[in-house]
C-alpha cells in the first residue's frame, strides 16, 4: 500500500505530538471528531470555542478540552488563530481545511 505525501506528512506530525505532548495527543486523539463537528457546522466566519462548542449535537468533551483541541488542529494547520489575548482566542475558520482534518482522524482512528 502506497502511502500519499500529505498521509506520510501528517503522520510524522502526529508521531512528534505523541512524543512531545502525549497529554496534547490524548486530546486530539479522543475529541478530534467533536471538534469536526463543532466546525463543519458552525456558521461563522471567525468563531470562539464556546460558538464551535455549541455546533457540537452530542459533546464528549468540554469547553476547555475543545479549546486545547483546536489550538493543536491549528499547529496542524486545520485552521488558523486570528488572535489570543484575555482567554478570548478566536479562530479565523476560513482557513478551515475539512479534509485535513478527517485524514488526520483517519490516521488516529488506524492506529
Amino acid at each position: 500500500m502506497t502511502m500519499s505525501v500529505e498521509t506520510a506528512d501528517l503522520t510524522a506530525l502526529l508521531t512528534d505530538m505523541k512524543q512531545e505532548n502525549p497529554q496534547g495527543y490524548g486530546y486530539l486523539d479522543g475529541y478530534w471528531d467533536d471538534a469536526k463537528q463543532g466546525l463543519d457546522n458552525t456558521d461563522r466566519n471567525y468563531a470562539r470555542v464556546r460558538h464551535i462548542y455549541e455546533n457540537i449535537p452530542d459533546p464528549q468533551i468540554g469547553t476547555r478540552g475543545l479549546g486545547q483541541t483546536l489550538v493543536l488542529l491549528a499547529k496542524l494547520d486545520v485552521l488558523s488563530i486570528l488572535t489570543n489575548r484575555n482567554n478570548a482566542t478566536i479562530y479565523d475558520l476560513t482557513t478551515y481545511d475539512a479534509n485535513r482534518l478527517t485524514a488526520i482522524g483517519q490516521l488516529l482512528d488506524a492506529k
